[in-house]
């Protein structure tokens, strides 16, 4: 099967740390297929015991959407193996660059989409956390069309969660909010606004999508809503810190 074949082939490239040039023949496929490469991959890890653990939302703010003329973000799935804490080292990744995120988890499943309405959405959200997402491409240079980033699971690399705590709505909608990014340049700020539709809207979305495309979410599952600052690329030799939700997380990358 042609999706289990560029599965194969991304899976490797990350097991090996090694970028692989663009595929012609996975540039023609549309979306579907490349959802499809996806549950190949997740197969594939299952297999390897590296167990599905959540999923994540890339291109979710609106100048990412009109960049690849997209109506919706794009999701992909995370494993057991893809957290991390508190470091990462070069033979681990590729071209890494941070993000900060919001991590939601799941406190019961979810699945008929069509019967799914907000609040059943909200109500089954558990827990939240601050969270550092890793994200690492597969393809050489970064340089992508959309069929290889949704094949590459939306360069989904690794993420590092802070302490879970209630999940409460308000909290999200204070004008003190604040998010900072220590990176090796200074100070990124973040903005719940960077998010298409802040980091509510962005979970409500993310979980409708991931039940039309894989059929459910389930309990225990963990949420990356969406970066609120815009990727950085790291710098081998520097301590990132994040300053979210009350919390202070540390990432070291050697």
């Amino acid at each position: 099967m042609v999706e289990e074949k560029f599965a194969k082939i991304l899976m490797s490239a990350r097991r090996e740390c090694v970028a692989v040039a663009p595929m012609d023949e996975l540039s023609q496929q549309d979306l579907a297929f490349c959802y499809q490469v996806q549950k190949h991959l997740i197969a594939l890890n299952n297999h390897a015991e590296n167990r599905l653990s959540g999923w994540k939302v890339a291109l979710s703010s609106q100048p990412a959407l009109d960049r690849f003329s997209l109506q919706e973000p794009v999701y992909a799935p995370l494993f057991q193996a893809n957290e991390i804490f508190g470091l990462v080292t070069r033979d681990q990744a590729i071209a890494p660059k941070i993000e900060s995120e919001i991590m939601f988890v799941l406190g019961k499943d979810l699945s008929d989409s069509s019967n799914l309405t907000d609040e059943d959405i909200l109500a089954a959200i558990e827990s939240m956390a601050p969270a550092i997402e890793v994200a690492d491409c597969r393809i050489q240079g970064w340089k992508f069309d959309i069929s290889h980033f949704v094949a590459d699971n939306a360069a989904a690399g690794f993420y590092q969660v802070g302490n879970l705590i209630p999940f409460e709505p308000m909290t999200l909608d204070k004008a003190d909010f604040c998010c900072q990014l220590d990176t090796h340049d200074g100070i990124e700020v973040g903005q719940l606004n960077n998010v298409l539709g802040g980091p509510i809207g962005s979970l409500i979305r993310m979980v409708r999508g991931i039940v039309n495309v894989f059929g459910e979410v389930k309990a225990g599952q963990k949420l990356l809503s969406g970066s609120l600052t815009k990727p950085v690329d790291m710098v081998a030799g520097h301590t990132y810190r994040l300053r979210l939700l009350g919390q202070t997380l540390e990432l070291q990358y050697k």
